[in-house]
């Protein structure tokens, strides 16, 4: 689907009043200017991070953006303002980038990550350049087009701040190969702040079993894989009689997949080397994976949702589960719950750790790459940069503060536990790549549904070892 150029929508506007798109907040890039006085005071000006930046007249010419959008996972505004919180701040983000450097904001949309993959590989290899920016699942797009090399160095491109609050902090540390970045995600991509993986805990359940104020145990830093354990280990039990755990029964703790790969990252262990070696057979890697599987590798403890069909959705709704894991974007679905439930971090590996590491599930469309063939990385830079600015200033407090600490958070702590919940939003290479599937063996291992890690990932690591190795021949040749 192409939506209508906003900029058509917005002349008339323009021409009849004036639109001011600077809002009184701020993103927290400003740079301070010290100029000291004759007198020895010292005044401070503060210019704000967009004035940094150049305005340049691109005389309406297209900027394509593609990438899947669609009720259920948007990115993109529909063709109007429609009171929706989210939409209108999309729409406001583009009307201010229009505003400032007179570009004609394109969208195309798809349903479908894989046909939205294959678009971007034709044009690619077309050497056409209809897309000059793409937003797509990490692991279920953008890897198959990191792995072709077909994606542009983020790193050459003019006027991004990847290192900035504009755009995700793992990424550019954990996903640059040989000093290229291609791609990243941020506030930008709507999809982003829908990725975090958080606790959910159903309150009325937590005081029926004693649990302290979890609220507290969280800001006081003690909120740990060993206390989870300790609150879950001896709940669980056979409802219906039928001699059997299953999606029938009570139990302390309901997950799916994912949750194998928060257990693991909540180390904060990278598992792979500065020379692009896996690690994932290290003794600290496999003391990580033998001590979550301990905890929570029991199907008589915990219940997994393997296949992420839902099961737990259900569990967990009808308060038949204390404590359960889901993304962002699943817990805003959660309104209708009759119980109140707290949501908070998944917990810390020990209690060393200065800070809780939030896993981000990768399938979500939150990945923003820039096709190979870009001929003008001033023009994309430029704007990619203008709309990640006016994104953080318009998406995250129509996001963040608004739909969900309005909609989801059922009380000003779990207002404050949000705020934990992003400070350290986390994506690994392994999880977004799952190199011949050992991401897949990792979350498995973690919670106890293969056996053996050691062996099986032997069988895989040489073909594993051998996909990184080739991606790195691409890019330096």
């Amino acid at each position: 689907m192409k939506y209508k150029p906003l900029i058509l929508i917005l002349t008339a506007m323009l021409m009849t009043q004036a639109v001011s798109c600077e809002q009184t907040g701020e993103v927290n890039l400003n740079k301070l200017d010290t100029n000291p006085t004759d007198s020895g005071d010292t005044t401070v000006s503060e210019t704000k991070y967009i004035d940094t930046l150049p305005i340049v007249d691109y005389k309406g010419t297209d900027f394509v953006i593609i990438g899947q959008s669609y009720n259920a996972r948007q990115n993109f505004y529909l063709d109007e303002k429609t009171g929706d919180v989210c939409n209108d701040a999309l729409y406001d983000r583009d009307l201010a980038v229009i505003e400032r450097l007179n570009v004609n904001l394109v969208y195309e949309s798809r349903d479908d990550r894989s046909v939205l993959t294959t678009d971007v590989q034709k044009s690619v290899l077309a050497d056409d350049e209809a897309y000059h920016l793409v937003m797509n699942s990490l692991s279920g797009g953008i890897n198959t087009l990191t792995f072709g090399n077909l994606l542009y160095d983020l790193q050459k491109l003019p006027y991004l701040s990847l290192s900035s609050s504009l755009w995700n902090a793992s990424i550019l540390e954990n996903m640059t190969f040989n000093g290229s970045l291609f791609f990243t995600t941020g506030p930008i991509s709507l999809q982003y702040f829908m990725t975090p993986i958080a606790m959910m805990m159903n309150n009325r359940l937590a005081e029926d079993y004693s649990i302290p104020n979890i609220y507290k145990t969280v800001l006081d830093g003690d909120w740990t894989l060993d206390l989870l354990h300790s609150y879950i280990k001896d709940v669980a039990s056979d409802l219906n009689s039928d001699g059997k755990m299953d999606n029938e029964d009570f139990y302390g703790l309901i997950v799916d997949g994912t949750f194998g790969n928060v257990l693991y990252n909540s180390s904060g262990y990278n598992n792979i080397d500065d020379n692009y070696t896996l690690l994932l057979d290290s003794d600290l890697s496999v003391e990580i994976i033998d001590k979550v599987t301990n905890m929570f590798g029991s199907r008589d403890n915990v219940f997994n949702d393997r296949m992420g069909e839902g099961t737990v959705v259900d569990i967990f709704k009808e308060g038949r589960a204390i404590f359960m894991d889901h993304t962002i974007l699943g817990i805003s679905n959660m309104r209708d719950m009759e119980d109140d439930f707290s949501i908070i971090p998944t917990p810390k590996y020990d209690e060393t750790q200065s800070a809780y590491l939030t896993t981000c599930n990768t399938w979500l469309p939150s990945g923003v790459c820039v096709p190979k063939y870009c001929s003008d990385p001033e023009r994309t830079g430029l704007v990619t940069e203008t709309m990640a600015y006016y994104s953080e200033l318009y998406l995250t407090p129509a996001t963040y503060e608004v739909t969900l600490k309005g909609k989801v958070a059922r009380d000003d702590n779990s207002s404050l536990m949000l705020d934990l919940i992003y400070e350290n939003a986390y994506f690994d290479m392994v999880t977004v790549f799952n190199f011949n599937d050992t991401a897949t063996l990792l979350r498995d291992a973690a919670l106890g549904e293969v056996e053996n890690f050691a062996s099986r990932y032997a069988a895989t690591k040489a073909t594993a070892q051998a996909t990184i190795d080739n991606i790195i021949a691409e890019i330096e040749g």
